[in-house]
């Protein structure tokens, strides 16, 4: 990371993966990571106008009165998240990359303009919503509680989401984010409409976005939804993945390994030119490919993919005890249904599987 003469005032950050590859495979790895976020801003009184996370990468826009809290900030949701991450997945190593990219906004102009930016991010990558659909830009709820999901009905809730709300209310009261140990037997049980109200109510329970700043910046919800829908915004200090993929791709091949018996939110698959230290993803002619891997999709469009591809193998869904390192007819398999049944490129392919030099 190039230094520079700090100022105090908002910035943004854009954080990459570590080897460019995916890093949140399903809804846990968002929550969990979204509420490490949340707890460190809620107890520095970091106060966000904007925040997105991506497959491979996030975005943020926030106030930051020094380099020193801002690199301490960082660093500290990163190597947290990793921790328990990597735990999770028995792998090592960052996942996020040590150097991520800053830039200083100054001005409502620019203020403005990046968090249209930032907001935009996950349209540019599902084709045909509207910015506020995709849900891990937390843009709807400013407006709602429960933006992708019917109101409680507390008269018919199952104890088992009564449980957990419980526990997400005495973990935000105390300031703790939320593990990955939350999301086990019990969070599994649910139906999907009861993990899509858990979800709602984890994010606006631990909702940190300044509201007031947003607002008063745009002056009304409405506002907010026109400009952002009205152009893309820009960012002209540094470059961030703006590499061209579908992530209904991604959803696509999350379930479909899942559906063939690799449920890859449990644990990693290791492609066999991994495991030899070759990045490249072999082309379907036998060449090298001119590129040098269970989320609940963002938007209410694509709500349907995390129940209706649950139907993988127990056996090797009980294997959990590390990386899966894939044999090539595994992977060739996986591969070619990639390509044939979801029209994936070589490069979402590359990506999803942690190929990319």
């Amino acid at each position: 990371m190039k230094k520079f003469d700090f100022r105090p005032g908002y910035y943004h950050i854009c954080q990459l993966s570590a080897d460019k590859g995916i890093i949140f495979y399903s809804t846990a790895d968002i929550l969990v990571y979204y509420t490490i976020v949340s707890v460190k801003c809620l107890k520095e009184g970091i106060k966000p106008l904007a925040f997105t996370i991506m497959f491979n990468h996030t975005h943020l826009e926030a106030p930051f009165r020094t380099d020193t809290q801002m690199a301490s900030f960082m660093n500290s949701t990163g190597s947290t998240f990793a921790k328990g991450y990597n735990l999770h997945y028995s792998i090592s190593g960052p996942v996020f990359n040590h150097n991520y990219n800053r830039s200083s906004k100054f001005g409502d102009k620019k203020i403005r303009d990046t968090f249209i930016y930032i907001g935009n991010n996950g349209k540019e990558k599902l084709p045909s919503i509207k910015a506020e659909d995709y849900k891990y830009n937390f843009i709807k709820y400013l407006n709602s509680t429960h933006p992708f999901s019917e109101e409680i009905d507390f008269r018919t809730t199952s104890p088992q989401l009564l449980h957990l709300m419980e526990e997400v209310v005495k973990k935000r009261r105390k300031l703790q984010p939320l593990n990955y140990g939350f999301f086990g037997e019990e969070y599994d049980s649910l139906c999907e409409k009861e993990r899509l109200q858990l979800t709602d109510f984890i994010i606006s329970s631990y909702f940190f976005l300044d509201k007031e700043k947003i607002l008063s910046l745009y002056g009304s919800y409405e506002n907010i939804l026109t400009a952002m829908n009205a152009v893309s915004g820009s960012e002209h200090d540094f470059n961030d993945d703006s590499s061209k993929e579908n992530y209904r791709h991604f959803f696509s091949m999350i379930a479909l390994c899942k559906r063939l018996g690799y449920d890859v939110s449990e644990y990693r698959l290791i492609a066999p030119q991994q495991s030899q230290g070759k990045a490249f993803l072999p082309a379907p002619c036998g060449k090298k490919s001119q590129g040098k891997p269970f989320l609940s999709p963002p938007c209410g469009l694509d709500a349907k993919y995390e129940h209706n591809t649950c139907n993988y193998s127990k056996n090797i869904a009980n294997m959990k005890t590390g990386p899966i390192v894939l044999s090539d007819r595994e992977y060739n398999k996986l591969v070619s249904a990639m390509r044939s049944e979801i029209g994936a490129s070589d490069y979402e392919i590359a990506k999803f599987f942690h190929l990319l030099e």
